[in-house]
């Protein structure tokens, strides 16, 4: 940011919020976010940039906050502007203001028994709430599009084809999105073929990089709720426990926690098996007809979500070969 705009933004922010601001640091974290920790002296806090062009958006956002708030969820509320608003604009983007949390962050490698056990539940907990919302949001989970994806696979395929060198990188891409292809191609499965209604309120990235810990091992809060929406619970419980415990690769010490995650969040919220392999299916099958790591890097010149390629490649490759013995291991 340069210095004149960071000024001024400092500047907007005293008038707004009264909190006379010396500095900011970026924060390295985020794939598609751009934050920075405030400082007014000793005091920090945590300014967002929200991704959304529209104050629609992220009045749904924050409206989404304080129901799970309001419902005893340990949110990160926004502070509020002398005239009361949650968030404000600023050359020509939003941006709100959060209290500095200074708990435990922790990678799902090194989650405790405890850690698994709280993140579960605190999700069983959000769901719960999530199935009573009446909020009146447009936000709701979007099938595959099977005819869309061929159509953005043939841009990518035509964008590698470019590139005199390709690199590593480069092969990969074309040998994941060639499979995905033959997948989709292979598929007739629709959404309603599930029997999986988009009937929760959710968090939308419910990982273990969205929430802290207090000391106890306890989830303390939990933030980021920009992918909010309505959506069957299964595809978040099952996007979270396959990306925070199959990250590294499929393994036994991830069934293990996997199958502890699962049990944990069914003491809150019992889960049938019936529903469980209904929604494993239901996220393989929108897998492979997500391309969006591709997308990023070669239609919008992202490279920031690159190191998910080789994971991504990975998870589909392993399923369709461990399909059935992946899903017992899952499903008892």
């Amino acid at each position: 940011m340069l210095k004149t705009n960071m000024e001024n933004l400092l500047g907007r922010i005293y008038e707004l919020y009264g909190i006379k601001l010396l500095f900011l640091e970026r924060v390295q974290k985020g794939y598609l976010s751009e934050n920075n920790v405030l400082y007014d002296g000793d005091i920090k806090f945590f300014l967002k940039k929200y991704r959304f062009d529209n104050e629609e958006k992220v009045l749904e956002v924050h409206s989404v906050k304080k129901y799970f708030s309001d419902g005893g969820v340990p949110v990160i509320l926004p502070l509020s502007t002398k005239e009361g608003r949650t968030f404000f604009h600023f050359d020509g983007e939003f941006y709100a203001i959060f209290p500095f949390i200074s708990d435990i962050q922790t990678e799902g490698k090194n989650l405790t028994d405890s850690d698994i056990i709280s993140l579960a539940e605190m999700l069983g907990k959000m769901h719960l709430l999530g199935k009573s919302s009446e909020l009146p949001l447009k936000s709701i989970f979007k099938p595959w599009d099977k005819e869309k994806t061929l159509k953005e696979i043939s841009l990518i395929e035509t964008e590698i084809q470019k590139i005199s060198q390709p690199s590593g990188f480069d092969t990969d891409a074309l040998k994941g999105i060639q499979v995905k292809k033959n997948l989709i191609l292979k598929d007739s499965l629709v959404y309603e073929d599930f029997d999986l209604p988009s009937d929760h309120l959710i968090h939308g990235d419910y990982l273990e990089h969205n929430v802290f810990f207090d000391k106890n091992n306890k989830v303390s809060h939990v933030f980021d709720f920009e992918k909010a929406e309505y959506c069957p619970r299964t595809q978040e419980l099952l996007r979270s426990m396959i990306y925070i415990f199959f990250n590294g690769g499929i393994n036994e010490k991830g069934f293990k926690n996997a199958r502890r995650y699962i049990d944990s969040y069914s003491d809150i919220y019992p889960i049938p098996k019936d529903e469980l392999a209904r929604g494993l299916k239901m996220f393989y099958t929108k897998s492979f007809h997500r391309v969006w790591v591709e997308s990023e890097h070669y239609l919008k010149n992202n490279k920031r979500v690159d190191l998910f390629l080789k994971m991504d490649n990975y998870r589909i490759g392993y399923l369709l070969k461990n399909y059935e013995e992946f899903e017992k291991r899952i499903i008892l």
